[in-house]
């Protein structure tokens, strides 16, 4: 699988700085919105078409592109959070909280007769 573009494309070194800028960009907003899942597909895709290829600019090009499509079309959302369900950590750690908030009821004293 070799792609064959003008070698002054792919030995620019202005698209070559462009192309690390916007990778680094995306990867600091992946670690930041928590989405662990797309950062590891776009290393692995990225060292996976470098291993094929050798080039650098074809490697991040593919991998920002194929990242963003899966991200897109929802492969790479996390199913942990649902919305209106909540998962079993949430609900045990919310129950706990409501229990150490509640005070802690008086006996009620029997009435006399």
């Amino acid at each position: 699988m070799n792609f064959k573009l003008p070698r002054n494309i792919i030995s620019n070194n202005i698209l070559k700085n462009v192309l690390y800028l916007v990778t680094s960009a995306l990867a600091v907003s992946y670690i930041i919105n928590e989405q662990s899942l797309a950062l590891l597909s776009l290393i692995v895709i990225a060292c996976g078409v470098y291993v094929m290829n050798k080039s650098i600019v074809i490697a991040l090009l593919v991998s920002i592109i194929i990242t963003n499509l899966l991200l897109s079309m929802n492969y790479l959302k996390d199913y942990e959070v649902i919305e209106g369900m909540e998962s079993k950590q949430q609900k045990q750690r919310v129950t706990r909280q409501s229990r150490q908030e509640e005070p802690e009821e008086e006996p009620e004293e029997e009435p006399e007769q």
